[in-house]
C-alpha cells in the first residue's frame, strides 16, 4: 500500500510530467499563420458600370492603400485612425445590440458640393404655386467614391482643427495632422492630414487638384520664427519637397531620413502644404505651417508636468532658459539695489521722536504703556469706563 506522502509526490511528479509534455508539444506546433496588409494581393472591380480595373494594393507605414473591400457590410469595414504625431492606429467597428460602435467617421457635407436646383410651376405643379413662381432648392451632391474609398485613413475636416501658436490663438487650417510642438522620430513614418477644400483657387472659386509638402528649417529664435524673404521666393531652409499628388485625400506618409538632421540630435522644422495654383515664387511655407520637433531617437530624460506643460506652451529653445534665469536674477538685484539704498541714507533717518510719542500715550483701558509689566497689567476701575445710557424709560 501506497502511504500518502509519496502518493502526494508521484501526483506531483505526473503533473509536471504532462505539463512539461504539453509545453513541448504547443512549442512543435506550427504557429497559425497571420495574414498580413503585406501579403495583400491585386484585384480588380468595375466602375462607372462598364469599365473594368486592376487594383495593386499599396503597404505604407503599416497602413494598407487600396485593399479589397471586405464581403461583410461596408459600414463593418476597419479604418486607420490618427494620433496627434500621425501614427497610425487601425480601429475595427463593432456590432452590439444592434448598433455600431467606432464605426467609419461621419464627415458631414465637408466634402460634398452645393448646387441650387431651380424648379418651375410646370415641374412643381404645386397647389399655392403661381405659374410664374421659381421655386430654388439647395442640393449637396456627394463626391465620386470611386478612388476615395481606396483610401482607408481618416480624412481631415474643420471639425479636427486645433489651436496652434503661443497663445493658441491660430487655428491649424488647414492640417490636422501633426500638432503643433509634437516629436518625430527618425525612422518612423508620419501621417500628415490636411482639409482639401481649404485649397482653394480664390479667383476662380475651384479646389486646386493636386498639393505638394514642403518641410523647412525653423531657428529657435523668436524673430526667425515667422522669418520671410522680402522678395517673396522660397526661404533657403526648405530642405525638402514632395511630389506632386492629387488633392483628393488630403494624405501624405512622410518618412523621416536621418541626413535631414545634418548631423544634430534634433531640429526644429516647420510643415506646410503648397497647392498647385500658387506659383513657387508666390508660396510662403510659414503662412499655413505647423512646426514640429524632429530628433534622432526617443527622448529618455522623463519630463514632469512642468516641462511638458512648457513644451505643449511652444516654450522650448535656448532663449526661454534666459527668460526662466533672468527672473530670480531680476530679484536678487533689486533686493541688493534696496539694501544700498537703505545703507546709503542710513543716517538721515530718525525715529526717535515717533518712538517717545508712542510710548507717552495713554491707553483707554490698560493705562500707559511704559507701565505694563509682563503678567501684571495696571487696568482702570469699572466706574472709568464709558457707560452707555438708553434714556429715561417712558410708563
Amino acid at each position: 500500500m501506497i502511504s500518502f506522502p509519496k502518493f502526494a509526490s508521484y501526483t506531483t511528479a505526473l503533473l509536471l510530467l504532462l505539463s512539461n509534455a504539453d509545453a513541448i508539444r504547443l512549442a512543435q506546433q506550427p504557429h497559425e499563420k497571420i495574414t498580413t496588409s503585406e501579403e495583400a494581393r491585386p484585384w480588380y472591380r468595375t466602375i462607372y458600370s462598364t469599365e473594368v480595373e486592376l487594383v495593386t494594393p499599396t503597404v505604407i507605414g503599416g497602413v494598407t492603400f487600396s485593399a479589397k473591400p471586405p464581403q461583410s457590410s461596408e459600414s463593418l469595414a476597419p479604418w486607420v485612425s490618427l494620433n496627434k504625431e500621425g501614427e497610425p492606429k487601425i480601429i475595427r467597428p463593432e456590432l452590439k445590440n444592434g448598433r455600431i460602435k467606432k464605426g467609419l467617421p461621419d464627415y458631414k457635407t465637408y466634402f460634398q458640393t452645393l448646387s441650387i436646383k431651380t424648379l418651375g410651376y410646370d415641374e412643381l405643379k404645386a397647389k399655392n404655386m403661381d405659374p410664374n413662381d421659381v421655386f430654388e432648392e439647395e442640393v449637396w451632391i456627394e463626391e465620386d467614391p470611386t478612388y476615395v474609398s481606396l483610401n482607408p485613413i481618416i480624412r481631415c475636416t474643420p471639425d479636427r482643427f486645433f489651436h496652434k501658436g503661443l497663445a493658441r490663438e491660430i487655428i491649424s487650417d488647414p492640417f490636422c495632422t501633426p500638432r503643433e510642438n509634437v516629436e518625430w522620430e527618425i525612422g518612423k513614418t508620419y501621417f500628415i492630414t490636411w482639409y482639401t477644400h481649404s485649397l482653394i483657387d480664390e479667383s476662380t472659386d475651384i479646389v486646386s487638384p493636386q498639393a505638394r509638402i514642403h518641410l523647412s528649417y525653423v531657428k529657435e529664435s523668436p524673430k526667425d520664427v515667422r522669418y520671410r524673404k522680402r522678395d517673396g521666393s522660397i526661404p533657403t531652409a526648405t530642405f525638402f519637397m514632395s511630389k506632386w499628388v492629387d488633392n483628393v485625400d488630403g494624405v501624405m506618409p512622410m518618412e523621416l531620413k536621418e541626413d535631414w538632421l545634418q548631423g544634430r540630435y534634433e531640429r526644429l522644422i516647420m510643415v506646410s502644404v503648397q497647392p498647385s495654383h500658387i506659383a513657387d515664387e508666390d508660396f510662403d511655407p510659414m503662412d499655413n505651417g505647423v512646426m514640429i520637433r524632429m530628433r534622432l531617437g526617443a527622448r529618455v530624460v522623463k519630463q514632469d508636468r512642468d516641462a511638458i506643460a512648457m513644451r505643449d506652451a511652444g516654450m522650448t529653445g535656448e532663449k526661454w532658459y534666459y527668460v526662466l534665469m533672468a527672473i530670480p536674477t531680476a530679484v536678487v538685484v533689486a533686493l541688493f539695489g534696496m539694501y544700498f539704498f537703505l545703507h546709503l541714507n542710513r543716517g538721515t533717518r530718525d525715529i526717535s521722536g515717533i518712538t517717545q510719542r508712542e510710548i507717552g500715550k495713554k491707553r483707554k483701558v490698560l493705562g500707559s504703556l511704559k507701565d505694563m509689566k509682563y503678567g501684571q497689567q495696571h487696568n482702570h476701575l469699572y466706574s472709568e469706563l464709558p457707560v452707555y445710557n438708553k434714556g429715561p424709560k417712558h410708563s
